[in-house]
């Protein structure tokens, strides 16, 4: 059974994990670290399973518009429909917080998370030019 929840400070690495194992340019653990407990405008998610994290998601609350920052699934379990489930929780935080519409960048080459976000009610409003490094790529910016 899944719990989904506002990320803890003992999430930090297994967070962190998945990050590594998902993105080129990975955060480190302590910018996580100040991500839950010093930016008084973001909100943090993740699934969990017997104590293992499964997902997670973030975003930055600036001026009322939530900007989506990451989003991953541990490697094992994607295809099982949590990042989805997580986005949605994020969201829904999100709206507890006042936050009406969304935003976030996704590579132009990543057609799965492209397709979550648009059943999610995203749609591209334009490009973001060599916006990843690593290998670098353009960025579609998607609106909810």
């Amino acid at each position: 059974m899944y719990l989904v929840r506002k990320m803890k400070l003992e999430d930090i690495e297994q967070v962190h994990s998945i990050e590594e194992s998902t993105f080129p340019n990975p955060w480190s653990e302590d910018a996580f670290t100040k991500e839950i407990t010093i930016n008084k405008h973001s909100i943090y998610m993740v699934i969990e399973e017997d104590n293992n994290i499964l997902a997670y998601a973030g975003l930055w609350n600036i001026v009322g518009e939530g900007y989506i920052t990451n989003i991953a699934v541990k490697k094992d379990r994607r295809g099982a429909g949590l990042g989805r489930k997580v986005t949605e929780a994020l969201i829904e935080e999100g709206r507890k917080h006042g936050i009406m519409s969304f935003t976030l960048e996704v590579r132009i080459s990543n057609k799965k998370a492209i397709k979550l976000y648009k059943k999610l009610g995203f749609e591209i409003s334009g490009v973001r030019k060599n916006f990843y490094e690593k290998p670098r790529e353009d960025a579609y910016i998607m609106w909810k």
